[in-house]
């Protein structure tokens, strides 16, 4: 009998307590880059919709045995062998009012069907990306299918090269690549941009290191794509510059090239026909901006949010006029306010200078102190506010690593698009699928058993991307897209605002 996974959450509110647990146990002087929140009424309900890909996530009931779920995309999912994947960033296209979800690292379906992980790299794709015109939410998010290119099954939007990155000792090789990630899309004036980053290697959880933040375009409603050299953000340049700026400045088409290897195998010739593409390479030294998220902020500009490598830092902003949106030298990035309040912009290289500083442009209330992943940005109308939805991992207490604040998926609010973002509201808290609940009226909505069960605890949450477009009730009701980790796919939830 086929099980469907409808109300994912397990009872969140009960589970997870959003409005009757609070945190009492907690000392109100604790310093963590953020001062303690409370749980301040904002989320009237926050509700698991169902799984949208995975073709047999696996979770364990009372008596260690297996439920499969099959999200209601099993269909195509199969057909383009996606067995696991992460991420889900949405984005809209008005051209043809279609929406795109963007995912990460993604696996044929032998990755789902073995807990061991054996079969991980099976038809690995770095990008892949879904295609919507669902825009009714409340019973699930239907894809109409998968972006394909030239092929019978879903491929990658911007492949990344999947060069190993370390010996048996984990060093790392110069000059690496390992996968490509997309960290946002946008569409302006009928063209799509696609922003992602080219991750050199991957460090310890949490950890990663950025060759450069790029961007590729489709002006053929993402039929085809074509990368915008001048797009290009260097967070690291002084490590391995050469190779960076080199692999860069390659097209579309050679995003797979595994030629070179390192900067031994970069001509003057080559580095120089790769500086021709990217004007000033070697002074874009942008630790700030190693993955970009954009957003329309309905004033003329595109805003860009950054953040360094990794999931432990803070976000600072750009921004950019829609008519100047593929001009690098055009961007603007935001360095605080004057004393009269008024957002302050320094454009291009200078605007970069200003902002490699530890201490100004962050757009958080709680400064650079705070650690934000996966975050997108939309309008909420009911609160005629902005709205910075992002993944806070789990802070320690520095030296003896006490958790001061779990994992937890939130946002915070800001009147204008670049801040300054305030109070923190937290929705899910990134473990509570280790927690025990029931498949009855309160847990899975739609299943037919009502035993007792308890996921894996390798079932913990990361990520978490809304939309405009994914709203209800003016806004009061929204959606977002969030990754079990154990299971390595997407959930949709539904979050109803007091």
């Amino acid at each position: 009998m086929k099980k469907y996974l409808k109300g994912l959450a397990l009872s969140i509110c009960c589970v997870i307590g959003l409005t009757t647990v609070g945190f009492s146990a907690m000392a109100n002087n604790v310093n963590a880059g953020d001062t303690p929140y409370t749980r301040d009424g904002a989320i009237a309900n926050v509700e698991g919709i169902e799984l949208i890909t995975g073709d047999y996530s696996a979770a364990l009931n009372a008596n260690g045995s297996k439920y499969l779920y099959e999200s209601r995309n099993h269909k195509n999912l199969r057909s383009d062998d996606i067995g696991g994947t992460d991420l889900g960033i949405p984005f809209y296209n008005s051209k043809n009012d279609t929406m795109y979800i963007l995912y990460g690292d993604t696996y044929g379906t032998g990755r789902a069907e073995t807990e061991s992980g054996e079969d991980d790299s099976r038809n690995w794709r770095s990008s892949v990306m879904a295609i919507s015109t669902d825009y009714n939410l409340a019973d699930g998010l239907t894809y109409d299918g998968w972006w394909r290119g030239d092929s019978n099954q879903a491929e990658a939007v911007i492949e990344g090269k999947h060069i190993p990155t370390g010996g048996d000792t984990g060093t790392i090789k110069k000059g690496t690549e390992r996968t490509k990630i997309p960290q946002g899309g946008i569409e302006v004036n009928g063209v799509v941009y696609i922003y992602y980053e080219s991750i050199r290697n991957f460090g310890t959880a949490g950890t990663w290191r950025v060759n450069y933040q790029g961007v590729i375009k489709s002006t053929d409603n993402c039929q085809t794509f074509e990368r915008v050299p001048d797009l290009t953000w260097f967070p690291d340049i002084d490590n391995h510059g050469d190779y960076a700026i080199y692999s860069a400045a390659e097209s579309w088409e050679d995003a797979t090239n595994t030629d070179v290897l390192s900067e031994a195998d970069i001509t003057p010739q080559m580095l120089a026909d790769a500086k021709a593409k990217i004007p000033n390479a070697e002074e874009r030294n942008a630790p700030y901006f190693a993955q970009c998220y954009p957003v329309d902020g309905k004033d003329g500009y595109v805003y860009i949010f950054g953040r360094r490598a990794g999931r432990q830092h803070g976000i600072k902003v750009a921004r950019v006029t829609y008519e100047n949106i593929e001009k690098f030298d055009e961007h603007e990035y935001y360095t605080g306010n004057d004393a009269n309040g008024n957002a302050i912009w320094v454009k291009g290289l200078d605007g970069l200078k200003a902002l490699d500083n530890d201490t100004v442009g962050y757009v958080l209330a709680s400064g650079k102190d705070e650690p934000a992943s996966n975050m997108s940005v939309m309008w909420n109308e009911y609160l005629g506010k902005w709205m910075l939805f992002y993944f806070r991992p789990a802070i320690f207490a520095d030296g003896n690593g006490v958790q001061l604040y779990p994992p937890m998926v939130c946002f915070r609010l800001s009147d204008t698009v670049w801040g300054n973002y305030g109070e923190l509201h937290e929705v899910i808290e990134g473990d509570f699928f280790t927690r025990q609940g029931s498949k009855n009226a309160s847990g899975f909505v739609g299943m037919d058993d009502a035993s007792s069960f308890t996921f894996s605890k390798e079932l913990t949450f990361y990520a978490g991307f809304v939309h405009e477009k994914y709203q209800e009730e003016n806004g009061k009701v929204f959606y977002f897209i969030a990754t079990i980790a154990g299971v390595y796919n997407s959930a949709l939830f539904k979050v109803t605002l007091n």
